[in-house]
């Protein structure tokens, strides 16, 4: 049996009266694409939250990644050690080449490197995602929404991640665009970086996802191969709106 790279163990949250996310838990496999989707409010985003504890921790539960503990860990250090985020929105430093906002993370990773070296790996995590060379000195502040996504991406990546968890990257995506994004999950994959993958957009998750899991109302209500994920009764309630796949 593989030995997860990324354990979850009864994650909750509650905000007041509000359980956001109630008793969550799976495993991820080193390699693995692992997919999350559900309604919208449905505690996706709440639930990388504190993962991560940006902005704010669990709850109660546990993350294990590699065997060692996270949630005791400061957010800066899960990342350092090796649990990667996305965000929704495209979180970059607008006021900075694109290339400067990678060199921020390399930075923070790789503090004992040269500069030449640290450039370097900066222009790799670009080349990874697939951002054009002749964009590196463009400032963050100007790019269209797609290639801020790749360097929020490629920023992400610089930190050297045994997981990266990933939100929404093809939200507001164009047809062509989401098929490019499709593509650099996949490269992310391939360079060894395990991947927990929220997205609404349905048939790129299915595409890429190995293992799909469903919430609802906070709460896990479905787990395991996609085909057969999709066509659990629940799922199709709450997530599908009662229509089939």
């Amino acid at each position: 049996m593989t030995v997860p790279i990324l354990s979850v163990r009864g994650m909750s949250k509650r905000f007041g009266g509000l359980q956001a996310v109630d008793d969550v838990s799976f495993d991820v496999a080193p390699g693995q694409i692992f997919g999350i989707a559900g309604p919208n409010g449905s505690g996706k985003s709440t639930l990388f939250n504190i993962i991560t504890r940006i902005p704010f921790g669990a709850t109660a539960g546990s993350v294990m990644l590699e065997g060692c503990e996270m949630q005791k860990l400061s957010p800066h250090a899960i990342a350092l050690a090796g649990i990667g985020r996305t965000f929704q929105r495209e979180n970059v430093f607008v006021a900075l080449s694109a290339i400067d906002n990678v060199l921020v993370a390399v930075e923070s990773a790789a503090r004992t490197l040269g500069f030449d070296q640290q450039v370097a790996r900066a222009e790799k995590m670009l080349d990874l995602v697939g951002f054009p060379p002749t964009m590196h000195n463009t400032m963050a502040g100007n790019l269209p929404v797609y290639y801020r996504k790749l360097l929020m991406i490629a920023s992400s990546l610089a930190l050297k991640p045994r997981v990266l968890l990933m939100d929404e990257p093809a939200s507001s995506l164009t047809g062509p665009e989401i098929d490019n994004m499709k593509e650099v999950i996949l490269a992310i994959r391939g360079d060894g970086v395990a991947i927990v993958l929220i997205e609404h957009v349905l048939s790129l998750l299915m595409e890429v996802s190995d293992t799909l899991l469903i919430l609802d109302q906070g709460k896990v209500i479905a787990q395991g191969l996609p085909s057969e994920v999709i066509k659990n009764p629940d799922v199709i309630e709450a997530y599908l709106g009662g229509t089939h796949v």
